[in-house]
């Protein structure tokens, strides 16, 4: 057991040096398990076998499918057009269209993407400047990223972490009221408070027009490669939202009518696709199942269950846990985050005779929607490329984290109850 903690603390810490890639860490992490008798091969790598990987690998095709038809310059013309050279249009505009891609696609792919974009309607309208416009878009596509259970890596492995420890996992939509109630209350934040704000922060200044990344969402579209696209996203939601396979499965299948149907290449789908994040995700679920599978979960909940009386209130646990997850999930990386509390949340809440699905939903929400940093997740750290600097991120972020911490501690008990 002291064993377990101690890996598990080595990997912590190299994830929050960052001076080795979060796979390599996780496998690390992996071995060491397997190695000191921790568990069994077949527990420590049980993560590849898990539908999240499935998940990641099927959207990640899928999202290659979606840039290279042209779809992704189109979204970029259309915003051109609409926010008629307004930045609180811009924003509102291209933050919704990045939460729905978000809900669907691997959110890392979307705020890369909406970066470009941002970057190229700043160039194009000069009365833009993409410091006011690029932290909110980016922001509105984490946001929509926590609505669906395929949005964000992090939900996807607190998914799998319920699973295995309640047998209840997270579906597809359970999110999306809570998801949605947060970024209508984030967006009129933005519109109304947070934009000023952000002028009174960075001003007027911007980046140098001359960006050599900003033409890349430029190009024709395609219009046989979108029809098959936009046809493997029908079939998608279709097979979410049913339930007829699982939602690994029915990315697979989405990514496979997008490659027959030769939406792309297969050869620069699977080179592009980022084998970094399903062999961390792979590791990382192997990881948490090992230590959870030690006995060290039960061990450290035992001792947090000390310090709370026995008739301490399930919302004063739940906030308890909401502002730790929202603390260290502005420091380490949000994944890194669910895997450090959500054992210990769920043991808890079992030991108070609690429901522990309330928990699950608030950690996962707490950590994915951490935003006052840029360690807290690496869209948000590609941002630092427009030139933001760190205090700029928590003078602007600070009352967005506060509303939707405050959010998630009042809503989650009133849609998912401590009981029943």
């Amino acid at each position: 057991m002291n064993t377990a903690i101690l890996i598990f603390t080595v990997c912590i810490i190299l994830f929050i040096t960052d001076k080795f890639k979060p796979s390599t860490v996780a496998m690390l992490g992996c071995i060491l398990m397997i190695c000191f008798g921790v568990c069994s091969p077949e527990k420590a790598l049980s993560g590849f076998t898990n539908d999240i990987v499935l998940i990641v690998f099927g959207t990640e095709i899928f999202g290659v499918a979606f840039f290279e038809c042209g779809l992704g310059g189109l979204i970029a013309s259309w915003i051109i057009r609409f926010s008629q050279g307004k930045e609180k249009r811009v924003i509102v505009t291209a933050g919704c269209t990045a939460a729905i891609l978000s809900a669907f696609l691997n959110n890392q792919v979307v705020c890369s993407m909406m970066m470009v974009i941002c970057l190229s309607i700043s160039k194009t309208k000069s009365s833009i400047a993409s410091k006011n416009i690029i932290l909110p878009v980016i922001i509105c596509a984490i946001l929509g990223g926590q609505c669906t259970l395929i949005g964000a890596p992090a939900t996807l492995i607190a998914s799998s972490m319920a699973l295995d420890s309640t047998g209840n996992g997270i579906t597809m939509f359970e999110l999306l009221p809570l998801g949605l109630s947060i970024f209508a209350a984030v967006m009129l934040m933005m519109y109304f408070f947070s934009y000023r704000k952000g002028i009174e922060i960075w001003g007027k200044d911007d980046l140098p027009s001359d960006d050599p990344d900003i033409e890349s969402v430029s190009g024709q579209l395609d219009k046989r490669k979108a029809a098959v696209t936009l046809f493997a996203a029908l079939v998608m939601l279709v097979l979410f939202i049913s339930g007829i396979v699982s939602v690994g499965a029915a990315s697979v299948i989405g990514a496979l009518i997008c490659l027959l149907g030769r939406a792309v290449d297969e050869k620069k789908a699977l080179r592009q696709t980022d084998w970094n994040i399903i062999i961390w995700l792979g590791c990382s679920i192997g990881l948490a199942g090992a230590l959870c599978e030690s006995g060290a979960v039960q061990k450290i909940s035992s001792r947090l269950c000390s310090i709370f009386p026995e008739n301490t209130p399930a919302i004063v646990l739940l906030a308890v846990f909401v502002i730790i997850t929202v603390l260290i999930s502005n420091l380490l990386a949000n994944t890194t985050t669910v895997i450090m509390i959500l054992p210990f949340s769920i043991e808890i809440a079992d030991k108070f005779g609690l429901s522990p699905t309330p928990f699950v939903i608030a950690v996962t929400m707490a950590a994915g929607l951490s935003i006052m940093t840029p360690l807290s997740c690496g869209f948000i750290g590609m941002t630092m490329r427009a030139g933001y600097k760190f205090k700029d991120y928590i003078r602007y972020g600070w009352s967005i984290q506060l509303t939707s911490m405050l959010m998630i501690i009042g809503l989650t008990p009133a849609m998912f109850p401590f009981r029943g």
